[in-house]
């Protein structure tokens, strides 16, 4: 059974990944600021320097990591349990930092995946990132899934 379970997780990712894609899409194709494929800065600082925080109850702090990456590399000063994926993941996809804006023209199932938010904010190529995650209607959850190897969990949902 539990084999089963892990092969069904890739098929899911996927699903969620084209399903935000037409939620989260603001016309980025991951070109612009946030795009850029450069490692560390010139300075040594890493490329990336994240917080994350979760908050299963949408209250209260339930987990908080720290993910630092020199290119698609994390560092030893991460504080992530999946840190080397999550780096290669960001340097990939480094749209999934940016807020999704708005768009009327997207229709959302109204299913509530529970109060948990999460929060990541700190620095990417030397941009500033502040990005919440919720599970407030059908496009909040597939965003939420997409960024699963960085959230690390979904409340709720284990």
């Amino acid at each position: 059974m539990r084999a089963n379970v892990h092969s069904i997780i890739p098929a899911l990712l996927l699903g969620a990944a084209v399903v935000l894609t037409g939620c989260a899409g603001d016309g980025n194709t991951g070109g612009g600021s946030m795009g850029s494929s450069a490692s560390a800065s010139s300075d040594g600082a890493p490329s990336a320097d994240l917080q994350i925080s979760i908050l299963a109850d949408g209250t209260n702090e339930s987990d908080h990591y720290s993910l630092q990456c020199n290119g698609a590399h994390a560092l030893e000063t991460s504080a992530h349990p999946h840190a080397a994926e999550a780096c290669a993941w960001v340097e990939k996809e480094p749209k999934i930092l940016k807020q999704p804006k708005p768009d009327a023209k997207i229709a959302c199932t109204e299913q509530y995946g529970g109060p948990a938010v999460a929060r990541v904010s700190g620095t990417f190529h030397g941009q500033a990132v502040e990005r919440g995650f919720d599970l407030a209607n059908g496009c909040s959850i597939a965003q939420w899934q997409s960024a699963l190897v960085l959230l690390v969990l979904q409340p709720g949902l284990q």
